[in-house]
């Protein structure tokens, strides 16, 4: 190759290179399409959910491969089993991939649904669940039935809304994963019509601020709509527990400006006489769902987020420390702060005490932990605030902790959390000590169960960046462990008092031993020293 061809040869080479480049190096990954939130204030709040493989789920889900992959052949010993399909023919070998029954196919149809968390019972709304092939209690046709009985009991007028959602398509597809559905602008707005008129009327049936005006029971009793209001709520009202958690799942939500519009448009209608703005209605939707804000009607009195996405987002808002556990550029590099962090037992042995955080108004929050050392550092205080563990705590830990991973705006409570407990509670000695301090309280889940409950949250948030509170208190509870004085408290009280049983009869020993020294010096003085009139005889 000649000089000129080498160098033409060269630089195609590294113009090809930089234009390939060029868009690896501006723009993230898809599955880091998160990091767009530290520098796009429009950035997606809405994902699908992520399927979860731990290693028990990986071992099965490759021995389903390969039973799905090797298909059973005619033997001796098995006699009973199909031939094998030919190739080109019409059978199941051609439609296997139309029908999704391929190995890899029918596997993935398999995981969609399973070992992603809860699925969807009562109520499914917004374009991930706008073609599902097992529908919920509440069908289309439910949907359809709310519209119109908004429109013809209370002046909802469909036609006007629809030509809002058609003008605000662009706005709602911002707050979704980008490329993930696809639906026309038309289907988009009927699709936020529907789901919408969905959310208002379980925010009105669920809402504590709207059953203590008695409203729903006066729409029952009213003659010409009551049968009909009746039928259409009786879902929601006979399953409210199940319709909560639905409102809670992150891949079930649309855009809470859509809500906003609907209840500005019924304020004066079926809202009436409920001076609740739509965030404090919607927020009392879920005042019986751990984890629980402590005092939910001061916060719903303060200043609630500028934007509200979803109805996740603010049930996060109200359970999550304010101005914690925010993250920031530089916490994208992974840091790992578990080791510093002991387990309960361990922290009771270096004289900290595991304390049960106060609920008043001014502290309100349910997943803020603290940690506090004294002014000769040799004592300590972690504050936790109590925690009901249900049935469907896992529910709604793991969808808090997802939308955390999916958008970093809103910090890291849960998942800061949820790592703290998860190093806290290693055995079931752990818990016990926590239910001893009225930590974790009234729940009917057993002490292992509870292990290993914040044990399987850890797939959720594997991989993730740290916020800085976190790591800083992993640090001071470093440091307290690693201080003089604590290792000097920790070192007697092994080796002097290596078990209660001991620690109990050392302490009566030495009060026995104390009692009779003071008698005895007691009675020598006496006898010296004898009251007037008494002979020391």
């Amino acid at each position: 190759m000649e000089g000129g061809d080498q160098e033409k040869w060269r630089e195609e080479i590294r113009l090809r290179i930089s234009q390939e480049a060029e868009g690896v190096r501006r723009s993230p990954p898809p599955c880091f399409r998160r990091f767009d939130a530290f520098g796009n204030p429009d950035h997606p709040s809405i994902f699908k959910r992520r399927h979860k493989t731990s290693d028990a789920a990986a071992v099965d889900a490759t021995a389903a491969a390969t039973s799905l992959s090797l298909p059973q052949l005619r033997s001796p010993s098995n006699p009973a089993a199909p031939p094998p399909p030919e190739l080109g023919s019409s059978g199941a070998a051609n439609r296997a991939p139309q029908a999704g029954c391929s190995a890899g196919g029918q596997l993935q149809a398999t995981t969609d649904d399973v070992g992603t968390g809860r699925d969807i019972v009562v109520a499914a709304v917004g374009p991930y669940q706008h073609h599902r092939r097992t529908p919920p209690l509440i069908t289309r046709a439910n949907k359809c039935g709310i519209v119109m009985f908004l429109a013809d009991r209370f002046g909802l007028d469909a036609a006007d809304f629809l030509g809002w959602a058609r003008n605000m398509d662009a706005q709602a597809r911002c707050c979704y994963e980008r490329d993930s559905f696809v639906l026309g602008p038309e289907e988009m707005a009927e699709m936020l019509l529907l789901d919408g008129c969905l959310l208002l009327f379980a925010v009105f049936l669920l809402s504590t601020n709207v059953c203590e005006g008695k409203r729903p029971a006066e729409l029952a009793r009213d003659k010409e709509h009551g049968k009909e209001f009746i039928y259409l709520s009786a879902d929601i009202s006979l399953h409210t527990k199940q319709t909560r958690l639905d409102l809670l799942m992150l891949d079930n939500q649309i855009p809470f400006f859509v809500l906003a519009e609907l209840h500005q448009r019924l304020k004066g209608t079926l809202f009436h006489n409920i001076n609740r703005s739509i965030q404090e209605l919607a927020l009392s939707c879920f005042d019986d769902i751990h984890p629980g804000g402590a005092q939910l009607a001061s916060a719903a009195n303060d200043q609630f987020p500028p934007k509200v996405h979803h109805l996740l987002h603010l049930f996060h808002w109200s359970r999550v420390p304010r101005g914690k556990h925010k993250v920031g550029v530089s916490s994208i590099v992974p840091k790992e702060p578990e080791p510093h962090l002991p387990c309960a037992t361990e922290l009771k042995e270096s004289l900290t005490r595991l304390k049960k955080k106060a609920t008043d108004k001014t502290s309100w929050c349910s997943l803020d932990i603290s940690f506090q050392r004294d002014t000769l550092g040799m004592r300590a205080v972690m504050a936790i605030p109590p925690l009901c563990v249900h049935n469907y705590s896992d529910c709604v830990f793991r969808s808090l902790i997802a939308f955390e991973q999916n958008h970093l705006r809103c910090g890291l409570g849960a998942t800061a959390y949820s790592i703290c407990m998860a190093r806290l509670l290693q055995s079931e000695a752990d818990v016990k000590l926590l239910r001893k301090r009225g930590i974790l309280m009234h729940t009917q889940k057993t002490d292992k169960e509870i292990v290993d409950f914040f044990r399987g949250l850890r797939d959720e948030y594997g991989d993730t960046c740290l916020p800085d509170d976190l790591l800083d208190l992993c640090k001071e509870v470093a440091s307290h462990q690693q201080s003089r004085a604590a290792r000097v408290v920790r070192r007697v009280g092994r080796q002097c008092f290596p078990r209660q049983t001991v620690t109990f009869f050392v302490i009566v020993g030495t009060i026995i031993s104390i009692a009779t020294l003071v008698n005895t010096i007691h009675s020598m003085y006496r006898y010296y020293h004898p009251f007037k009139g008494v002979n020391p005889s």
